[in-house]
């Protein structure tokens, strides 16, 4: 890390407090959309970094593809979570009957693969299909079903041992759920153990007015947490105010995964789906090594 960064990292953290009791994973993306491997190499390396685990992104893996990926992830020590996207076709808010039935299927295939894999939870904007637009805003009816839905994923994640960490966007990306005001909401009317929010600074910083009560306003709703600069590039170069949010984390005592969050260009079907036009990254390295240093010190985790 360059002095300018260094530095930049310092101030933004100055004055936190100090918690051991949190879980750092990185999130795969990064290289690819479909772990296999040809990837292990990079899971090797997060070890050697000092990450506790990795997110992995779902997919239709065989039997025998999951079980030599768990393996592969046993052979590291590293945990896991995995994360998933709803596609249009697969929106539990829809109003045809069976594109909601294809979501419920959708998850309940995710809740499998990371049952397979032995992952901690399923994460990701698992409310509405990913930038499918209406023109308006959400309404009662959709609420009310998404709702429906997340109950009855939220009771099969239980069966599973795995929460459900459920992902506000930001409102380019959907219109259904973009604050953690109406995530929380959305959590109350749940009200299941096992489903919880993920807060992600990318989708705050473009949302929330004050970070530091977006987060401590989720209360115990808050169970997965994104390390996700504004730009997508290294944590800690960005415009993310990251002193109050890992000030909030330290109030509210926070104690799950904070997982690194990056994108670039080479990942086929990334750029379109985030718009990812450039690398805000000098290397991936960069991205994993300085996102470890920024929460390590943010956190009070650092050996």
């Amino acid at each position: 890390m360059g002095q300018v960064e260094r530095a930049r990292v310092n101030h933004v953290i100055h004055g936190v407090g100090q918690l051991s009791h949190i879980k750092i994973g990185m999130n795969l993306y990064l290289w690819t959309a479909r772990l296999g491997p040809e990837h292990f190499p990079v899971l090797a390396r997060l070890k050697a970094a000092g990450f506790d685990g990795v997110e992995i992104p779902t997919g239709n893996y065989s039997v025998a593809e999951l079980a030599t990926i768990r393996q592969a992830l046993n052979d590291e020590g590293l945990a896991c979570t995995v994360a998933t996207l709803l596609p249009p076709e697969c929106n539990p808010i829809a109003r045809q009957p069976s594109v909601r039935r294809a979501a419920l299927d959708k998850i309940k295939a995710d809740i499998a693969v990371a049952n397979a894999l032995g992952a901690e939870a399923l994460i990701g904007p698992m409310h509405s299909g990913h930038k499918y637009f209406v023109g308006r805003g959400p309404n009662q009816q959709e609420f009310e079903d998404c709702v429906k839905f997340l109950s009855a994923v939220g009771a099969r994640a239980a069966q599973a041992n795995l929460y459900l960490a459920v992902e506000p966007l930001n409102r380019f990306e959907c219109y259904f759920l973009n604050t953690s005001e109406q995530a929380k909401a959305l959590a109350d009317a749940v009200d299941c153990d096992a489903v919880g929010i993920l807060y992600d600074t990318h989708h705050a910083n473009i949302e929330e007015s004050d970070v530091y009560d977006a987060i401590t306003g989720l209360g115990s709703r808050l169970n997965h947490f994104h390390v996700s600069e504004s730009h997508r590039g290294t944590p800690g170069t960005g415009t993310v105010d990251w002193h109050n949010s890992f000030r909030a984390l330290h109030d509210v005592d926070y104690s799950g995964w904070l997982t690194i969050e990056s994108f670039g260009q080479d990942v086929e079907g990334i750029p379109n789906a985030v718009n990812i036009w450039r690398d805000c990254f000098s290397d991936k390295q960069a991205v994993y090594s300085q996102g470890m240093t920024l929460v390590q010190d943010g956190m009070g985790k650092r050996p």
